[in-house]
């Protein structure tokens, strides 16, 4: 058997999720019940914003009580100020700390240059649990999806992501919701049945999940940005452009309709200017970067926008969708667009809205 690290002094709990978070915290006190300690009388949970220093020196000082350790979390460190008297008071604690008190410190994101991780690092474990990237998400729901005892096919993970957006706490909700059903619903077999795997293992059914009981049990949760429906407009998605157009006008009304196309124009005028800038043979990130900072905000303010450099390089390869005389096309039509929202019934003017998006990316209408 392999023998476990010893546990660490100080736990620095890094994720922009909360379930990874939460799973990095139980995994902890699991270990530490492991070791023999009493959670019920040596565990303490503190949030970091309702901390004050002689309550942190107190549970961090504590011996423990008929156990070998004692735990302490201090959720949300990255809310205190780098200057904060509390933050000095944590950073002098981790440069020395208590040998029987395990100190699990949580935090969305914390930055390598601070103090605080510095000092973490230097004496304890960094954890970051970073959540899948976009395109491995459906897989990921699958695989939470079996952990629950559901069987999910990419399809249907897709669908469960669209319906609740892509925070696993709400992911993992809607499943452990499903699983539930499930559970009301299936009928169980026999033991016989169950365990006869052909090759005698002992290993779990799952049992299937479908799209429409995903749809009928889950209400849609995502929130919805309008900018997304820009972002699927760049990648030439009308499909899910569609979809967003649809759900924004459900949840905001048809007045999302002028929102949606002042957006598309300030994201036509960033794909033109990328175009042109590529067609002159300035294929980098700063040429856009000089030349988009450079224009007007459309803030009150009249001051240059900032753009960071992630999206300058994203929006000149989206640019390599489009021609020129495409994306100005676009605007001239945009412009026809919004007049017709302005003069007409509210159904005409979303009609000319999805007709537009159809001819920008080259889908021919069907009649």
């Amino acid at each position: 058997m392999t023998q476990k690290a010893p546990l660490e002094p100080l736990n620095l709990i890094i994720s922009q999720q909360d379930l990874l978070r939460s799973q990095a915290v139980a995994r902890l006190k699991q270990r530490m019940v492991e070791e023999g300690v009493d959670l019920d009388l040596d565990a303490q949970t503190i949030e970091a914003e309702a901390l004050d220093i002689s309550s942190f020196i107190a549970a961090t000082t504590t011996l423990p009580f008929l156990s070998p350790l004692r735990l302490v979390v201090l959720q949300n460190v990255d809310l205190l100020k780098a200057q904060d008297e509390r933050t000095t008071a944590i950073i002098d604690y981790c440069r020395d700390p208590n040998p029987t008190t395990v100190l699990a410190l949580t935090a969305q994101r914390l930055a390598k240059t601070t103090k605080l991780y510095k000092a973490i690092a230097e004496k304890g474990l960094v954890i970051d649990r970073k959540a899948p990237a976009k395109a491995d998400l459906p897989q990921h729901v699958v695989l939470m999806c079996a952990s629950a005892g559901l069987q999910a096919s990419l399809p249907v993970a897709t669908t469960l992501i669209n319906l609740v957006g892509d925070d696993l706490a709400s992911l993992n909700s809607a499943i452990e919701q499903l699983a539930a059903y499930k559970a009301t619903t299936t009928p169980t077999k026999d033991a016989a049945d169950s365990s006869s795997t052909g090759d005698g293992a002992d290993s779990p059914t799952l049992t299937a999940l479908t799209q429409r009981e995903v749809t009928e049990l889950i209400s849609e949760t995502a929130e919805v940005k309008a900018w997304e429906f820009t972002d699927a407009l760049a990648a030439k998605d009308a499909a899910r452009a569609l979809d967003i157009l649809h759900r924004l006008t459900v949840t905001e009304g048809e007045s999302v309709h002028y929102l949606i196309v002042f957006l598309s124009a300030s994201k036509l005028r960033e794909l033109l200017t990328a175009r042109v800038l590529i067609e002159r043979g300035q294929v980098g990130a700063d040429a856009l970067m000089r030349q988009l900072n450079s224009q007007p905000s459309v803030s009150k303010s009249g001051k240059s926008r900032s753009i960071a450099p992630w999206l300058a390089q994203r929006i000149m390869g989206q640019a390599g969708r489009f021609e020129v005389a495409d994306l100005r096309e676009g605007l001239r039509n945009l412009a026809e667009v919004e007049y017709i929202l302005k003069t007409s019934p509210p159904q005409l003017g979303r009609l000319a809205l999805v007709r537009w998006l159809l001819e920008l990316t080259s889908l021919e209408l069907t009649s």
